[in-house]
């Protein structure tokens, strides 16, 4: 299963020419990770008992754009979960508009410990978060 998210291209997300600026389709994907993150229950900084937080840093990202998007425009993004690896998740994304294939990205993430004064470590995906991350599969 997927998840989709609608998202309308805003005025500030384009250039002189009406057309999305390539920078903003990053936020866009990273938006809708966090939608579909908070859809299978989960966030991007998810509390432990003991205060730290489970977070998910990027090491990679990346976006192939096919047609132009427009100010106006009504994009549908796609998200879905490529690979789970001992420690990382790969994102896929697709944006459409009217099933028109506007971009495709990718999204990688690492799941690390993060601890008020000690900063971040990297660590395994626990179980039952992997078991809500293979939801979007």
């Amino acid at each position: 299963m997927s998840f989709r998210v609608e998202r309308r291209v805003e005025f500030r997300d384009t250039d002189a020419a009406g057309i999305a600026h390539f920078s903003v389709f990053f936020p866009m994907m990273e938006a809708a990770e966090h939608d579909a993150l908070r859809h299978v229950g989960l966030s991007v900084m998810q509390p432990m008992a003991d205060g730290s937080h489970l977070t998910w840093p990027r090491v990679s990202a990346s976006c192939q754009y096919h047609r132009p998007a427009r100010f106006e425009d009504r994009l549908e993004i796609e998200v879905a979960v490529e690979s789970l690896g001992t420690t990382s998740v790969l994102y896929a994304f697709r944006f459409l508009r009217d099933d028109e294939l506007i971009a495709t990205g990718e999204l990688t993430a690492v799941c690390c410990l993060w601890t008020p004064g000690e900063g971040l470590e990297k660590r395994p995906i626990p179980d039952d978060i992997r078991s809500a991350l293979q939801r979007l599969s």
